[in-house]
């Protein structure tokens, strides 16, 4: 008894593990009559934003620095970023919610939707929250970043970030700036070049395969011109890694092999 007991307990936490970590395909129509399929949307490599409201007052400015952090986005990536601004059990229309979203800023548009629909639960992706905010990317449709009752515009945007690189697009805008890592791949050591236009402080981090942070290489400020580190990795295991340069929002990309 006690054996099957610990095993219903292992299989329920691991679903709940599951999850948290992997998106829940969904088919419905927006609050505008357009179908979407999540999946779909991932494999396209589009990153989509979900924030469930109820909608209430303490929804509203989670809500709101998601979409606004979405927005931004749309500069440099346009309709890479999506958000879904979703009602939290689908029992209210698709007119109310509107209507809240619209005295909230939060506008339609063509990276931007709504909907009521049943279709799209939060307990796919762990316990409720107002707002509860997630992040989905990939072919392999990971979650990002998932968090109730509040978002935060840093860590939003570094998931956001992150999955851009794990997507194969990442902004361009890190004024003048350019990432290399040679040899490539690596056996052992590398050297990490960084050439900036002019100097800015900057953030570089080694990413695995998963977008998790691996090591923080430099952070601080560098010089104009080309600026030269050396990359350790002979612990690492051998694999695919990322090496990213950001400042502020903006982020640059390099991919790599570790090969021993």
């Amino acid at each position: 008894m006690k054996k099957q007991l610990l095993s219903l307990l292992f299989v329920a936490f691991s679903s709940i593990i599951m999850a948290q970590t992997n998106a829940t395909n969904f088919t419905c129509n927006d609050c505008s009559g357009v179908s979407h399929e999540l999946f779909k949307v991932l494999d396209s490599g589009k990153i989509v934003v979900l924030v469930w409201v109820m909608p209430c007052g303490a929804c509203t400015g989670g809500a709101i620095t998601a979409y606004n952090i979405v927005k931004s986005y749309q500069a440099n990536n346009p309709n890479k970023v999506y958000f879904y601004l979703v009602d939290d059990y689908a029992n209210t229309n698709c007119q109310s919610l509107g209507s809240w979203g619209a005295s909230n800023g939060l506008d339609i548009s063509s990276y931007s939707y709504r909907f009521s629909n049943a279709a799209i639960k939060m307990t796919n992706y762990g316990s409720a929250g107002m707002p509860k905010c997630v992040v989905l990317a990939g072919t392999d449709h990971k979650v990002m970043y998932n968090v109730n009752n509040s978002v935060s515009s840093t860590d939003l945007q570094k998931a956001i970030n992150t999955a851009l690189v794990l997507t194969g697009t990442t902004e361009d805008n890190v004024t003048g700036s350019a990432l290399k890592i040679s040899p490539n791949p690596v056996n052992e050591s590398a050297v990490l070049t960084c050439t900036l236009d002019q100097a800015s402080n900057v953030k570089i981090e080694l990413l695995n395969a998963d977008g998790k942070l691996v090591q923080t290489v430099f952070a601080g400020k560098l010089n104009s011109g080309e600026n030269k580190m050396n990359l350790n990795v002979s612990n690492y295991h051998s694999g695919i890694y990322y090496v990213t340069l950001s400042s502020g929002d903006k982020i640059k990309s390099a991919k790599f092999s570790v090969v021993h």
